[in-house]
């Protein structure tokens, strides 16, 4: 009995500092980069767990790739844009790589230009490029696409959480 009593309130000091940890952890997870968010998605039963929220402006994470959640236009009724975007590094290491972007536009036939912003966590601008060199897509007559590519760094890249066009 009396080996009894430290052996419990050991393991009760434990027990609650594991939930703290694993409280603490998991707010961490949710704040943090999309990409742990990813993986933990691929654990069987995990996705549950995670409760992924569907206002998120990233549909699918797999780094360096990301593919955004498609938005309207403000200036151009029933017009989507959707965005997907990878990061190249540059071939002597250390050095500027680029983002490389594909921009798919859906019913916006005049438009020829946009800008597109690519946003922090906090909603700040982290780099702006334009989007111009539009090709329509094969087979239909709604769909057009631009892709190019604009120099940035892995780190700057690996901050952006949102986009905005104009």
């Amino acid at each position: 009995m009396t080996k009894l009593v430290p052996i419990l309130a050991i393991a009760f000091v434990f027990l609650l500092t594991g939930l703290g940890c694993g409280m603490w952890l998991g707010l961490q997870v949710k704040a943090g980069e999309p990409g742990i968010t990813s993986l933990i998605t691929k654990i069987p039963g995990a996705s549950k767990l995670l409760n992924s929220e569907e206002n998120s402006p990233i549909e699918m994470y797999e780094y360096p790739i990301i593919k955004w959640r498609a938005k309207p236009l403000a200036d151009v009724p029933q017009a989507i844009i959707q965005l997907w975007t990878t990061y190249e590094p540059s071939d002597p290491p250390g050095q500027q790589g680029k983002m490389n972007y594909k921009l798919t536009v859906f019913k916006a036939p005049d438009k020829v230009q946009f800008e597109v912003q690519l946003l922090d966590k906090t909603g700040f601008k982290l780099m702006q490029f334009d989007a111009s060199d539009f090709h329509q897509i094969p087979g239909s007559t709604d769909l057009k696409e631009a892709r190019d590519s604009y120099p940035c760094t892995e780190d700057l890249y690996k901050k952006v959480r949102d986009y905005s066009i104009k």
